[in-house]
């Protein structure tokens, strides 16, 4: 049996965890939705701000790039060796992630003029949930094929 839906929902979520990261790790300046909350232009920024705002940006980048990497790992894990502990180890994972953002995003979007992609991030979670679903359906269902 074959883990379609499972494979894509997580793939789908680990890309836009691959996207967001390299969006963040690439860009020379801020997001749009930075600029709306600020009220400035990058060019209005002080320099040492768009050096912290540059870092903080690298640094999430970095979380969004290891968590897309080690969710496609252990998706590919799970279609090699069906281990029961593998679909867990993705949602939390990826969830950790998500309601980091989730949770910056509302902090943005409640108390400045700027709109993150909140959306984008409960497609994610969305995805990540539904991935979980199928994967452990996927691996109860070769447990009953193949007891041990």
């Amino acid at each position: 049996m074959k883990n379609i839906i499972g494979n894509l929902t997580t793939g789908l979520a680990s890309a836009i965890l691959l996207v967001f990261g390299s969006i963040y790790l690439l860009k020379n300046s801020f997001m749009p939705y930075h600029s709306a909350s600020l009220s400035l232009k990058w060019e209005e920024v002080s320099t040492a701000t768009q050096f912290l705002i540059l870092a903080l940006m690298r640094a999430t980048a970095g979380g969004y790039l290891s968590l897309a990497v080690a969710m496609i790992f252990l998706q590919y894990r799970l279609s090699a060796d069906k281990l029961s502990w593998i679909p867990f180890m993705i949602l939390i994972i990826g969830t950790i992630s998500m309601v980091c953002s989730l949770y910056a995003e509302l902090i943005v979007t409640d108390n400045t003029p700027g709109h993150p992609p909140v959306v984008v991030t409960l497609v994610g979670e969305t995805l990540l949930i539904t991935g979980f679903i199928f994967n452990r359906k996927f691996v109860k269902n070769d447990a009953r094929i193949h007891p041990m």
